[in-house]
């Protein structure tokens, strides 16, 4: 007997720095098309961004967020470029 999938999380951040990301709140995903529609309109509007992820509860869909946008930081060329120019940019003298 197989178990039931874990649920979906919409994990909601932004990121204040190239180099950072801040979870804003972890909900479940819209009931809905419209709902849908709604939720992404408000979330562009604020500059924020979602993750959906599959995990059992809300902290650890958190926690695999974390991690995938930490990879998706080291393992894209462009983003990485960019973090380490804010890096150089903002580097305080010892």
């Amino acid at each position: 007997m197989t178990s039931p999938p874990d649920p979906q999380w919409w994990v909601i951040y932004h990121e204040p720095t190239p180099v950072e990301m801040a979870i804003i709140a972890v909900e479940p995903p819209p009931s809905d098309d419209a709902a849908h529609d709604k939720r992404c309109a408000e979330l562009e509007a604020s500059g924020q961004h979602a993750f959906v992820i599959a995990a059992p509860d809300q902290d650890a869909a958190g926690e695999i967020a974390g991690r995938v946008w930490a990879e998706e930081l080291v393992t894209n060329p462009a983003r990485l470029a960019t973090a380490n120019a804010y890096l150089a940019a903002n580097r305080r003298p010892n």
